[in-house]
């Protein structure tokens, strides 16, 4: 009756009830296990939001989710993978209700970049990423709950398959969960004597909060990083009490599901085969302990048992506990760097020992301990990688991405190239290479163009992983003009196991009397 009377007298008055404004720009994000709803708030007298959602199209009769006032984002929970959802959103008051914001997303299993995302970071990443990469994988870690199409949350690796341990608890799916939390800008990941719930490590209480990119029982990878690439964490590391078995650690382990990455070549466990040569790496930790120790594992015996790291060091000068600090690592086909802060600290360039794997890697972001409390807090973990063009599998095709040339190594120089950009200028004598990841056992054609009075030797080599021995795979030397012409070369790249990278390198030297300029060298794929 008084709200009766409350409209009779806004109408005998000339006076109008003010309109709800419908929420604005929906957007929605769906993963595997949840859907972001964001949206604005263009309202100002409203009383909340109702949300809606069905997998079938039909908006329920009554809301699923009731916010307060001012509400801009909520998360559905307990969705199902790959199936398309419809959300409602609109606000209401005590008299009325919104026109309805309406969208449909779909709840994709794998993870994709978002290009408005990547533009937009919270924090810059350090200078020590290659000029001209680009972000392909991250986590800011902006969200209420954790991407499980980024992340899994239970820890296994290759240690702990060889010794056996939890090994029937990760087979039947009951390994203990990694406790942490998010608070919309960081993630903590942490242990203490109530969480995990129970330890890793029954013997001695060690417990494992662990997120990685890899799952041991299903032999999901969640990230494809087999070329490489620069990768990058920001974090807090701290601990209270004497913590048995204390550590933090990023770091990068070879996948499952059983040892053939660990095992070298030429050895066989439990009916398993190694396919590691000898002297690659099956374990990078970019940092590890209180002290950021680097360390590159890989001395197994041919027993299957391991011997000792195949390098490490600790860089000085740098306080980790309770302070923030930037790690990274650049992992190219023929060396592996590490990074402090934008810093260089150690680079791993011998040709004759080459550390870097030619596969995915599983990372790992974790704290390790028992009794007291361990934790390291994350502000992002980023990854980049050369952008590819089209079907080009070659970096910096076209010398554009940077003023140093990179990734290519040698003594040429920048010039002005076929279409008024950058072109690579080579001296007489003066020579470039590139070493690059491409499919193993696969046809492909280089491509380039040559100007210049002089010949230009082309050649492209298959690497032998570790010794860096070149194998040649085709060559030719082709006279050049004063007008840029186009050359082709095919060749066909040597076998790896199964989907493993093959490392390949391409070379030109100016074998002539005078200056030659590359330019626009495209390697690609073809069926022949």
């Amino acid at each position: 009756m008084k709200r009766l009377f409350y409209l009779l007298f806004l109408t005998s008055t000339g006076l109008q009830a003010q309109d709800l404004s419908a929420p604005a720009n929906l957007r929605l994000t769906g993963t595997r296990s949840w859907i972001r709803v964001d949206w604005e708030d263009k309202t100002s007298n409203e009383t909340g939001y109702h949300l809606y959602w069905s997998d079938n199209n039909h908006k329920p009769a009554t809301p699923a989710a009731t916010l307060p006032a001012n509400s801009t984002r909520f998360y559905i929970q307990q969705v199902k993978g790959n199936t398309r959802y419809h959300v409602w959103v609109e606000a209401f008051d005590a008299r009325q209700h919104s026109k309805t914001l309406t969208g449909t997303v779909l709840t994709n299993t794998r993870w994709s970049l978002d290009s408005a995302e990547a533009r937009q970071l919270d924090i810059s990443s350090s200078t020590a990423v290659p000029e001209g990469m680009s972000l392909f994988w991250h986590d800011e870690f902006n969200d209420s709950l954790l991407d499980r199409n980024k992340w899994h949350t239970t820890y296994y690796s290759n240690i702990d398959f060889l010794k056996k341990d939890n090994l029937e608890a990760m087979r039947n799916g009951t390994l203990p969960e990694a406790a942490y939390t998010l608070n919309g800008h960081t993630i903590n990941i942490f242990t203490n004597d109530s969480l995990p719930a129970k330890p890793f490590y029954p013997s001695n209480g060690r417990k494992i909060s662990s997120i990685q990119t890899y799952d041991w029982r299903t032999n999901e990878n969640l990230l494809d990083n087999s070329r490489g690439g620069y990768f990058e964490v920001r974090v807090k590391r701290s601990f209270t009490g004497k913590p048995q078995g204390l550590n933090t650690a990023y770091w990068f382990d070879s996948p499952g599901p059983d040892l053939k990455y660990y095992l070298q070549e030429g050895t066989t466990l439990d009916g398993v085969s190694g396919v590691r040569p000898k002297g690659q790496v099956f374990e990078i930790d970019v940092f590890e302990n209180i002290d950021a120790q680097f360390v590159l594992h890989g001395h197994v015996d041919e027993k299957g048992q391991f011997v000792h790291n195949l390098n490490t060091h600790i860089a000085k000068g740098f306080e980790h506990k309770d302070q923030w600090v930037t790690h990274g690592i650049l992992w190219t086909p023929n060396s592996i760097k590490h990074y402090i802060n934008g810093q260089l600290i150690k680079a791993y360039t011998d040709k004759h020992q080459i550390y870097s794997p030619n596969h995915a890697m599983n990372v790992f972001l974790g704290s390790y301990g028992g009794g007291g409390s361990v934790s390291m807090e994350v502000d992002y973990i980023r990854g980049y990688q050369w952008p590819l063009e089209g079907n080009n599998e070659l970096p910096n095709p076209d010398f554009d991405a940077n003023t140093n040339l990179l990734p290519w190594e040698g003594n040429g120089t920048l010039a002005t190239g076929r279409n008024g950009s950058h072109g690579l200028l080579l001296k007489p004598g003066q020579e470039m290479e590139q070493y690059v990841y491409l499919d193993n056992d696969a046809n492909y054609q280089l491509t380039y163009w040559q100007q210049g009075n002089s010949p230009v030797h082309a050649a492209v080599a298959n690497m032998k992983l570790v010794t860096g021995e070149l194998q040649q795979a085709a060559a030719q030397t082709q006279p050049g003009k004063n007008t840029f012409t186009r050359q082709q070369l095919h060749f066909q790249t040597g076998k790896e196991y199964g989907q493993n990278m093959k490392t390949v390198r391409i070379y030109f030297k100016n074998t002539g009397q005078q200056d030659i300029i590359l330019d626009d060298v495209i390697i690609s794929k073809t069926s022949k």
